[in-house]
């Protein structure tokens, strides 16, 4: 098998979730527990991923079967078709397939192929049948899951359709395999996330920011759960900043685009330092790149424990004292003795400046993946834990049964 070469900071998007997103957000039907997951998952990948990939396969079927199962439209496929940065990969998926309908066609009409193929779309498959053929909506006891794909081809004297079915492991390793060279993560539904967690793991930096500031604000939700004294159940901290912000359904979409745009920078810092990694022509090169990474996680890490309160009280002077290019410069040359006489920290901040240059050296580690810092404020700036489920429930006019999102946690959790 050919392996391929993705785009940097890239992700594969499975066109089940979408067919579970659309079907929500397009108002076709009510969202269960997984829901919830399902929306994350989609929106970590849409705001810090900078390219999406479909298989072939996928891209055949959903042009094929979107008319019928999403008669109003595809909020969700609309995002990623307009972005201009959804591809497909080819090589991924099972070629062998069922036939299921059969046409012919005139062949002294250069047209009546395309025609009868449209004429197949719009009328030989009807929304009922179609979304119970093809649409999954996930259910927390049930992982039997098997993709179909429906795909059209030409014969001699007409067109047939044929039905592959995929089992999603076996559909997944293909995945891997043909981007093995490539440092593309998967944006899964909820049975695969089994797959994402042995097989993907983490496979790209995005991945991890994300990681990360997800784990480490948990950790800040339990404080808040220990002082309640009861266990609130907690929504994935994307969701309910994009929630919060939305009076309904509709407003969901152009939401979501402002997401992405807010973080275009910190698209692009990934993009650089994959990049970085990739292209550099030693190995040292590359460990020196993997070194910053590490550091940039232990200066946020301690950056978000400490109090700040003299550091910031010496930006604020800093910044209006014109004095930010002098700090850099004296860093830039390694030296920092003039500097300080120049400043009169001394009368800024007394004892407190050897502090303050350490401080300053840690924001330009900071500054390496600038837009880190902007998500952990909103994540920070989030609605109270009460609220996390009320405005899922206010969004969706749906009431989420509690214990369901108790055993979702705890399988996920359990899948860790």
């Amino acid at each position: 098998m050919n392996n391929v070469n993705l785009e940097y900071n890239s992700t594969y998007i499975s066109i089940n979730l979408l067919d579970e997103l659309d079907y929500v957000i397009g108002e076709y039907g009510k969202p269960n527990s997984i829901f919830i997951y399902s929306l994350n998952a989609f929106l970590e990948a849409f705001v810090l991923n900078s390219n999406f990939y479909i298989s072939g396969q996928e891209a055949k079927h959903f042009q094929i079967v979107s008319k019928a199962m999403f008669p109003n439209g595809r909020p969700i496929l609309e995002l990623l078709t307009q972005s201009k940065n959804l591809m497909a990969i080819g090589g991924i998926g099972n070629n062998i397939g069922q036939v299921v309908s059969l046409g012919k066609f005139d062949p002294e009409n250069p047209t009546s192929y395309q025609e009868r193929i449209e004429h197949y779309i719009n009328n030989g498959l009807n929304t009922e049948d179609t979304r119970k053929k093809y649409l999954i909506i996930p259910s927390i006891n049930d992982n039997s899951y098997n993709f179909k794909y429906l795909n059209i081809g030409r014969v001699d004297d007409g067109y047939v359709a044929t039905e592959s079915t995929n089992a999603p492991d076996k559909f997944f390793k293909k995945l891997c395999d043909v981007t093995e060279h490539s440092n593309v993560q998967a944006t899964l539904p909820f049975y695969s996330y089994q797959f994402q967690i042995n097989d993907v793991k983490n496979r790209g930096i995005s991945r991890e920011i994300i990681t990360q500031l997800t784990d480490s604000f948990k950790n800040k939700q339990k404080l808040v759960n220990q002082y309640f004294g009861i266990q609130h159940q907690t929504v994935p901290p994307l969701v309910t900043i994009l929630l919060s912000q939305c009076k309904s359904i509709s407003d969901i979409p152009s939401k979501i685009l402002q997401l992405r745009a807010d973080f275009s920078k910190l698209r692009q810092s990934v993009v650089d330092y994959e990049k970085r990694i990739n292209d550099a022509d030693t190995i040292k090169e590359q460990l020196d790149a993997i070194d910053e990474l590490n550091e940039f996680w232990s200066v946020f890490n301690k950056k978000y424990s400490e109090d700040k309160r003299l550091l910031y009280q010496f930006w604020e002077v800093a910044e209006e004292s014109n004095y930010e290019k002098a700090i850099d410069d004296a860093f830039d040359s390694g030296d920092t003795s003039e500097m300080i006489e120049d400043l009169n920290v001394g009368k800024i901040a007394g004892k407190g400046a050897k502090k303050m240059f350490e401080w300053y050296k840690d924001r330009k580690v900071i500054n390496r993946f600038r837009g880190v810092t902007d998500i952990w404020k909103l994540f920070e700036n989030s609605p109270n834990i009460k609220k996390h489920l009320s405005e899922f429930e206010r969004v969706f006019k749906v009431k989420i049964d509690e214990s369901e999102l108790v055993e979702l946690n705890k399988k996920l959790e359990k899948l860790k």
